[in-house]
């Protein structure tokens, strides 16, 4: 299911970034970050764009794989 949700052209979930991440980037020290149900992966690599140690975990290995 997941996969073939993540496997369409574009992205699913769209490539706004998560509001709660943007209220919060400023809090979040610059170590080891886990995403869990990153699904594209868009907040995940936004962070290590940042130089964030980025980890995203999802079910779909296609998402991740578009990450």
């Amino acid at each position: 299911m997941w996969d073939e949700r993540c496997s369409a052209d574009g992205y699913a979930s769209g490539t706004e970034l998560n509001d709660f991440l943007l209220r919060v980037i400023e809090k979040i020290a610059r170590s080891r970050v886990l995403f869990l149900v990153q699904g594209e992966g868009k907040n995940a690599v936004f962070l290590a764009q940042q130089g964030y140690d980025v980890i995203a975990v999802d079910l779909s290995s296609v998402g991740l794989e578009k990450a």
